[in-house]
């Protein structure tokens, strides 16, 4: 079993990190195209609105990432996190590192921001994510069976 531990990303992570986010995008067929600025801000400024844990070995190597931010679901008056991405790069897989990083947002985002429940998307051919996050006490949502996700870029 490979050692690891899951702290909160920093900015000098960035050479390390963003290779792994290209991963992700190659993976899922996405462009990539965050810039270390937007890292910064989005994610290392003090009341940043996103939060990015890192798997990092004892050998100071990243060795994959998760983040999310906090949604208000105003119809119930709940809030949600929603865990946008989790990428564990190839050599590193099959050693629980998907699963440390997942307690470790759903913990932090419980204890820093009290959330109150937690999305994930996962693509439809992703056997192995959709297995985990089952595993994990995550279901299908049943209320969006009839719904499409539906984006507009500008």
């Amino acid at each position: 079993m490979l050692t690891i531990k899951i702290r909160t990303a920093r900015s000098g992570d960035w050479s390390q990190l963003e290779p792994l986010i290209a991963g992700l995008c190659q993976v899922h067929g996405d462009k990539h195209g965050i810039t270390r600025k937007q890292f910064d801000d989005m994610v290392c400024r003090s009341n940043a609105p996103v939060i990015l844990l890192v798997a990092e070995t004892p050998e100071d190597i990243l060795t994959g990432y998760v983040c999310g931010f906090m949604m208000y679901e105003f119809h119930s008056g709940k809030n949600r996190f929603r865990i946008q991405n989790l990428f564990v790069a190839e050599p590193f897989r099959r050693n629980r590192i998907g699963e440390a990083l997942l307690l470790s947002i759903q913990r932090e985002a419980r204890e820093k921001l009290h959330a109150q429940g937690f999305g994930i998307g996962v693509e439809n051919w992703n056997d192995a994510a959709l297995t985990l996050y089952k595993q994990m006490g995550f279901s299908e949502n049943e209320n969006a069976k009839n719904s499409t996700m539906l984006i507009r870029n500008i």
